[in-house]
């Protein structure tokens, strides 16, 4: 079911970028006709950092009625190769997003999605803009590193982020246990309410360390997010900054949030690893995933 909400999901992204091509003149003919027709479609994905690589014929995907081509698409934004099959009739009047394989086991249908293999391929991008916001995280003094290692994480995280919270207590523990130093980067994705949490965060982080404020955002709902948020507000009302120091790292804050968003960071939590040994390129896995995994990543 999950495979299956994916390729909708995707179909209806494309589909709804389509109409931006509806009336494009189509010029030659066989493939090269059927390859500007797939690129015209999916042009607009451009604006979210998608651009098409190559479009090649697959004839030994052979669905009646239909020419099976293959796409390969970059997807800047998050670092990976997506490749996917897109059909066209035979006469070249339609065009199917996805043609489903239907099987029948006994009492038992069985729907898939005709897909090329290993479909999503993770691919290294320059990350010399996140050494530089680290640099101006330290700058800030805005404590935001835990463990000490030459494999260095970076996590990108807010104060509101839900699944965040839920591994605020483990941070540390995780550091030791991979061997690895976690760069926490904060995203105020949350807008204001995200940027007064962070300014308790940073008073926090200046008297305990990083790891040690987590710990006591944790504690504040003690695993429970709705009772976190209510005792947050209340404890942002504690923060002890003078003012001119409030408004600089608000402001600080705010073009953070912009220099990530520029970057391709849309959301929270936002994995980064540098391999050792690379100088400025790695590997952006957005949503979780266990660093004990993303330290493979070679």
């Amino acid at each position: 079911m999950k495979s299956l909400i994916k390729v909708l999901a995707f179909s209806l992204l494309i589909s709804s970028c389509s109409m931006a091509s509806q009336e494009t003149n189509l010029k030659g003919k066989g493939f090269q006709k059927e390859e500007f027709l797939v690129k015209a479609l999916l042009s607009p994905l451009s604006s979210r950092g998608v651009e098409v690589k190559e479009v090649k014929p697959v004839p030994s995907v052979k669905v009646p009625g239909f020419k099976t081509l293959e796409v390969e698409l970059l997807d800047k934004r998050n670092g990976r190769e997506i490749k996917k099959y897109i059909f066209v009739s035979q006469d070249d009047k339609y065009l199917a997003l996805e043609i489903f394989k239907v099987k029948e086991e006994g009492k038992t249908i069985k729907i898939s999605p005709l897909t090329p293999k290993n479909p999503v391929k993770k691919v290294k991008v320059d990350l010399s803009w996140v050494k530089e916001v680290d640099k101006e995280l330290q700058k800030e003094n805005i404590p935001h590193v835990v463990g000490k290692s030459d494999k260095k994480v970076y996590v990108v995280w807010d104060v509101y982020c839900p699944f965040c919270y839920s591994h605020f207590n483990q941070v540390e523990e995780v550091a030791e246990k991979n061997h690895v130093e976690i760069h926490l980067i904060p995203f105020p994705i949350h807008g204001d309410n995200s940027l007064k949490g962070l300014l308790y965060y940073t008073q926090l982080a200046r008297e305990k360390g990083a790891a040690g404020a987590l710990k006591e955002l944790y504690e504040l709902g003690n695993g429970d997010f709705m009772t976190y948020v209510k005792r947050l507000e209340e404890k942002q009302k504690e923060v002890k900054l003078s003012e001119k120091e409030k408004k600089e790292l608000t402001e600080f804050f705010k073009n953070l949030k912009v220099e990530l968003i520029k970057n391709g960071v849309h959301a929270t939590p936002t994995m980064i690893y540098i391999p050792p040994g690379e100088k400025d390129k790695g590997y952006i896995t957005v949503g979780f995933k266990p660093i004990s995994q993303i330290i493979k990543e070679k």
